[in-house]
């Protein structure tokens, strides 16, 4: 196995936190998909039929 940068308390060098990165990581993927949601009538359709699928949107 390989060393992750990350010591024992998963804090890095520059002293931030592994959950850091993922939140980071998250939340710009999310901006992303917010994005395309607005610019894109297709993919907007897609991500409804997805919600009606589930159940989860109610109309």
């Amino acid at each position: 196995m390989t060393s992750t940068g990350f010591d024992r308390n998963g804090l890095d060098g520059a002293g931030i936190h592994w959950l850091q990165y993922l939140s980071m990581t998250s939340m710009s993927l999310m901006i992303f998909l917010i994005a395309l949601d607005k610019a894109i009538p297709s993919f907007h359709n897609l991500i409804l039929f997805y919600l009606a699928k589930a159940g989860i949107l109610c109309t």
